[in-house]
């Protein structure tokens, strides 16, 4: 059963079985394929990583359960290179091995190798094949839930054509999240409370750049931009919620690392595609990206006759808030405590903590980090370097001492005047600033707080 994958992933693995002489291929949802384990209709596991967490823990749990039971279901799970954390995890959980993806269908036998040897190791044997053994037995199936759609055993669609095509508006995960299995059982009023990261992402003065395009030529702009967005979200266990025009919105409802991965590797990917765009005689573009985690609702609103899918929560407009914030900081990519609190202790990401901001009409304010992996060389090592100074001024900051601040931000600017968050925190300890705050006569709560979206 392969539960998860690309599409690429999955064609491959099928053109590699069906080569060593699996004759039937089956495609479920992920409750069928725990079903499917739990009923004995199932000898191999081959789960995608990349997917829900719950998801992936549910079907590592009913093949543990089948072995219990004196059922040995062999698990193998891929996953790409750099997810080696999570594969190492899911082996320490009973996984038996594992396949790096993307799958190579022109390299078969690194793939019917590793299979060969996992079902060897649990005595299953497969049909008569060169690769998989030599003594026939029953059909090993194949089930393959990233699909839009279940498909019977001679690769016909189980339910309506219309309903797969359905999932290229409305993502499955959204679904699942409402715990539905098809768009039909949708109910107007459906929620349900999850934890997730939240990402925003918009690009840098896209009205500007609009106005010397036709419709036509933005339309395709926008199309060949987002192609290179969305499988960098999904890669990284996220799924588009809403394409805003220019922007993205999109949920990770797995560690919080997998959001800012996926943020650093769409800023790398930003640049091959400026790349082109200079290449092609195009100027190239700037994205801002915000990620804030917390408790959300995903539900349907509307009418019954209309209705549609959305997102509710204060940690959707905060995550929204931040992502502007990017703009007033004159910097790529911003991430809320709550995010940098979920990441794992020994993590690599390069991060300084720009103190509290409260959004321009929010009462509370929240500790933001500036995420710099994707920064110039040269202005990465000049933020490390000043990182404890950089830190030092903060504190005076927030305490109130901004003329001591203002000294220690204007040195770290003048170090390199691409440090935007150096210059504006000096501008922000100015004389003229700390006077019209005096007039105020309001007391200094260490707090940035910003007068603009």
């Amino acid at each position: 059963m392969h539960v998860g994958g690309t599409e690429a992933d999955q064609a491959a693995l099928t053109t590699v079985l069906q080569d060593a002489g699996v004759a039937t291929v089956l495609v479920a949802v992920p409750a069928e394929a725990v079903a499917a384990v739990s009923n004995q209709q199932a000898d191999v596991l081959v789960v995608d990583l990349m997917q829900q967490s719950q998801d992936v823990l549910a079907l590592l749990q009913a093949a543990a359960l089948a072995k219990s039971q004196g059922r040995n279901v062999p698990v193998i799970v891929t996953a790409p290179l750099e997810a080696t954390s999570r594969i190492s995890a899911c082996l320490k959980r009973g996984a038996d091995d594992y396949l790096i993806t993307p799958l190579d269908a022109e390299q078969p036998a690194l793939i019917a190798r590793r299979l060969e040897h996992t079902i060897a190791r649990h005595r299953v044997t497969p049909a008569a094949t060169p690769g998989l053994g030599s003594e026939p037995t029953e059909r090993i199936p194949i089930v393959d839930t990233s699909a839009p759609a279940p498909v019977t055993s001679n690769g016909k669609s189980a339910i309506p054509a219309d309903q797969a095509y359905i999932h290229r508006f409305i993502p499955r995960e959204f679904l699942d999240k409402l715990q539905r299995q098809s768009l039909a059982e949708v109910q107007l009023g459906d929620h349900a409370e999850h934890e997730m990261t939240v990402f925003f992402s918009d690009i840098r003065d896209f009205t500007f750049l609009s106005e010397s395009l036709t419709p036509s030529q933005n339309f395709n702009f926008l199309t060949s931009y987002l192609k290179n967005v969305t499988p960098i979200i999904r890669k990284n266990g996220g799924f588009v919620d809403k394409y805003l025009g220019d922007g993205v919105m999109a949920l990770f409802d797995g560690d919080a690392d997998d959001g800012v991965r996926a943020s650093v590797e769409l800023q790398k990917q930003l640049e091959e595609y400026n790349r082109g765009r200079r290449l092609a005689g195009y100027v190239a573009i700037k994205v801002g990206m915000g990620l804030h985690r917390g408790k959300l609702m995903l539900g349907t609103i509307g009418a019954e006759d209309q209705m549609q899918t959305t997102v509710i929560a204060d940690a959707v407009n905060l995550a929204s808030r931040i992502e502007g914030m990017t703009k007033t900081f004159g910097v790529s990519m911003l991430l809320s405590s709550t995010v940098v609190e979920g990441l794992p202790k020994d993590h690599k990401f390069q991060l300084r903590c720009l103190g509290a901001v409260a959004a321009k009409g929010k009462t509370q304010s929240i500790d933001i980090y500036e995420c710099y992996d994707n920064d110039p060389k040269e202005l990465r090592e000049h933020k490390e370097r000043t990182s404890t100074q950089f830190a030092a001024g903060m504190e005076q900051f927030r305490t109130g001492k901004l003329l001591t601040a203002g000294k220690i931000f204007q040195t770290i600017a003048e170090f390199n005047p691409d440090d935007t968050v150096a210059a504006y925190f000096r501008d922000r300890c100015s004389l003229s600033v700390i006077s019209e705050r005096d007039k105020g006569k309001v007391g200094w709560d260490g707090v940035e707080h910003l007068t603009v979206k």
